[in-house]
């Protein structure tokens, strides 16, 4: 097992360091987390962040390490959802950041809600306190270099630096814009009101599934869509979205019939006045994506608005829709399991929003999970995962394993691994449980190597 040690984890290892400079890009969640995860394994650590000299985002307010653009809550802790299971891995493997929101966090409920400029405080008073972390105030955008590197700049990157990403992975593979449309649990969906079938019937299998409606329904649908509430866009997002992929509420407004000879044409999918097609987002098929259905609405209106639909009417959705700026890679075609940029032999990692992982908790998962393989990587170590089960080895499976479809997620129990036929009534406690015992056999194990 890989020896280090992280303050306050149960995995401790007497560190056997060869002395190494590392460099990270981008002071954020994924970047901070990094560097005091590499610190504390006896590496030096040069930090660069643009925003602590001359460098600016349209939407950073400060130039904070750390800064919490968006909201200022990191979801749920309970271990029943989600969120609240991630963090718990995070915390038994010892996260720096974790513990500096817990010092941060104000009254929410069970929700981590932490005040912004102490949660910052905190991570800056650790770089500060490390003996190993150098901060750079600039920007970094050498890419090129045999010093290990870890990319974890967000989805705001600096255009010298996407310049960069573009040259060595191919421009086609860097990626501007969001357009993601909204997944739904499959055993959410009423599977008596839907049925399987690809249109025309092409292929071997049946691998869509299709949830039907009726004229009254489906006016009723486009109406509701017609007049329901957009999220604003910022400032430096006019002006993106581009013909051959409108928001589903953008069609709807062209004219009533527009969506159904567009997403939701029956043509080829039985005697049906509109279809809405999901496809599998992932292996396992517990996670189905609305195909066509890329969305600005307000997450209030789109639950509303899709439950219309018969089959969707008791629908948990795992994501749902946006279109946003956001820049990120296209991960499953560039990086390994252990988020090194594969079929090269730079040595370079990602971590962060930039390569898929949606949300604050999943940022600082993907940092801690990239300085894992570094330091491994660095001591000559074999690649080792996480095991299977794990809400971390999950998250990275989804944005490494090969999907034509990809798009940023965040971390959802659809994610996790389970045995077929698992009835919904207890699959939280069995995925919960999976999770606490395979990390905590994985610790024993680190302790006793």
């Amino acid at each position: 097992m890989g020896r280090f040690h992280a303050r306050n984890s149960s995995v401790v290892h007497t560190l056997r360091v060869i002395v190494h400079t590392l460099r990270i890009i981008g002071g954020g969640l994924s970047g901070c987390e990094a560097a005091l995860q590499l610190a504390c394994r006896g590496f030096n650590v040069d930090l660069y962040e643009m925003r602590k000299g001359e460098g600016k985002t349209p939407a950073h307010k400060t130039s904070n390490l750390a800064e919490l653009v968006c909201s200022n809550s990191f979801k749920g802790t309970q271990l029943t959802s989600a969120h609240g299971l991630l963090k718990n891995e995070l915390k038994m493997l010892g996260s720096f950041l974790l513990q500096a929101a817990e010092k941060a966090r104000v009254p929410a409920g069970e929700s981590l809600t932490v005040d912004r400029e102490i949660f910052s405080e905190e991570i800056e008073n650790l770089m500060a306190e490390s003996k190993k972390i150098t901060l750079h105030p600039k920007e970094c955008a050498d890419l090129d270099s045999d010093i290990p590197t870890l990319v974890a700049a967000g989805p705001l990157c600096s255009e010298a630096l996407a310049d960069q990403i573009k040259k060595i992975t191919g421009k086609e593979f860097l990626h501007f814009f969001d357009a993601v449309a909204p997944v739904v649990e499959n055993d959410s969906i009423d599977h008596s009101l839907a049925y399987a079938m690809n249109r025309h019937e092409k292929g071997d299998s049946a691998d869509f599934i299709n949830c039907p409606l009726d004229k009254e329904t489906y006016l009723e649908f486009v109406k509701k869509l017609q007049e329901a509430d957009s999220v604003e866009e910022k400032p430096f997002e006019k002006g993106q979205l581009f013909e051959g992929c409108l928001p589903i509420e953008e069609m709807a407004r062209r004219g009533t019939d527009t969506l159904r000879f567009g997403p939701m044409r029956p043509i080829g999918l039985g005697k049906h006045y509109a279809v809405i097609q999901l496809r599998a987002e992932n292996a396992q098929k517990t996670l189905y994506n609305m195909v066509g259905f890329q969305t600005r609405l307000k997450w209030n209106c789109q639950k509303e608005i899709f439950r219309l639909v018969p089959a969707l009417k008791n629908a948990e959705f795992a994501r749902l829709g946006c279109m946003h700026r956001n820049t990120f890679i296209e991960s499953p075609k560039l990086l390994d399991k252990t988020l090194r940029f594969a079929n090269s032999p730079l040595p370079l990692w990602f971590a962060g929003q930039i390569t898929g992982a949606e949300g604050y908790t999943e940022a600082i998962a993907t940092g801690w999970y990239a300085a894992w393989n570094m330091a491994n990587h660095l001591h000559g170590r074999e690649p080792e995962f996480l095991p299977h089960g794990t809400c971390i080895r999950a998250l990275v499976e989804a944005i490494t394993a090969p999907n034509e479809h990809f798009q940023p997620m965040n971390f959802n129990f659809g994610l996790l691994p389970r045995p077929e036929n698992l009835r919904k009534n207890v699959k939280k406690n069995f995925l919960t449980q999976q999770s606490q015992k395979n990390l905590s056999i994985f610790l024993q194990c680190c302790q006793k190597s």
